[in-house]
């Protein structure tokens, strides 16, 4: 299976951060050496607004980060270091 194919699947076919199901595409979480290698386990599926807001935060909409509420609590090391990384840029 591909990368996204992987992550799909692991997903549920839907953003591994706010859950949901629009223009999702492979987010890979750097530093890859420290999160987990490329791959899946350096990796998650994001949808184009959370990937929007990691990458500019002059495009933050701490009302759509609400979801790291559910999300911080992933068993997949990538998704939980984009949600603290995501909380500290929104609370700090």
């Amino acid at each position: 299976m591909s990368l996204q194919q992987d992550l799909e699947s692991r997903s549920g076919n839907q953003c591994e951060l706010c859950t949901g199901t629009d223009n999702l595409s492979i987010y890979e979480v750097k530093p890859t050496s420290t999160v987990g290698g490329s791959g899946v386990d350096g990796s998650l599926l994001a949808c184009e607004t959370c990937t929007r807001q990691i990458e500019n935060a002059d495009e933050m909409d701490a009302n759509h980060w609400r979801c790291l509420n559910d999300s911080m609590w992933s068993e997949y090391r990538a998704v939980k270091v984009v949600a603290w990384r995501m909380l500290t840029k929104v609370y700090f």
